[in-house]
């Protein structure tokens, strides 16, 4: 079965050119002062695949960076805008992660935003980008030093990139496997996280709603208040 496709907001420009636009990029910044709204004009009405096409032109045609020329010309919140729109989204959400983690605390709720909702694939591409784009760095063992407990094995297997993306949906194993969370949690006394962990990761997005809405009939509750009254 097909598996479902999810897009951006920016569409991609009808009548694309990369080589009129390198070269509109390239008069924006040239000489004294900056056209910003030319910039925004170009980079803000592509998608990212259609910008990554500019950013090679750019370079065939001037003989220059373009990330290099933008963080030369730009400043300030536009210029850290700007920056993540040329890049990848492997490479931007390498980059997210790593920020994420760098430094005294670390924000988790980047880490949740990107591990738990990119495709297996996806997570494959930041795998990989995080280990060029930081040389000598591990994004699941950068994971394991910063993050603890339940949480930290949580997005250690969800750095493998092995849910189950079929949107076929086995209602029988929704019952069984509702059953079984509502074991591990309300019914137990204390919560085996590493049911809720296993199921919550491998299974596919279809299924675990099929067994949230069993866990629902048989907790009379819903799963999101189960997992806040049984985790710390």
């Amino acid at each position: 079965m097909a598996q479902a496709q999810y897009h951006g907001t920016v569409q991609p420009a009808a009548q694309f050119n990369s080589e009129a636009d390198a070269a509109a990029l390239r008069k924006a910044m040239k000489g004294l002062g900056t056209d910003e709204a030319a910039i925004i004009n170009v980079i803000a009405h592509r998608n990212n695949a259609q910008r990554q096409e500019i950013k090679l032109k750019y370079k065939l045609l001037h003989g220059s960076d373009l990330i290099e020329d933008l963080h030369s010309d730009l400043g300030g919140h536009f210029r850290t805008a700007a920056l993540a729109l040329m890049e990848t989204k492997a490479v931007y959400d390498a980059q997210c992660l790593r920020n994420a983690m760098k430094g005294l605390g670390t924000d988790e709720s980047v880490l949740i935003e990107i591990l738990c909702t990119r495709t297996n694939q996806e997570i494959k591409n930041i795998v990989a980008a995080y280990k060029t784009a930081f040389p000598g760095r591990d994004l699941e063992k950068d994971v394991m030093s910063e993050t603890s407990g339940n949480f930290k094995r949580l997005l250690v297997t969800m750095c493998q990139g092995a849910r189950d993306e079929s949107l076929a949906v086995d209602h029988e194993k929704a019952k069984r496997e509702a059953q079984e969370l509502y074991e591990a949690g309300e019914k137990h006394w204390g919560t085996d996280e590493s049911k809720f962990n296993f199921i919550i990761a491998s299974r596919s997005i279809p299924q675990l709603k099929a067994t949230f809405n069993e866990y629902a009939k048989i907790a009379k509750r819903d799963i999101l208040s189960s997992i806040d009254r049984e985790m710390s």
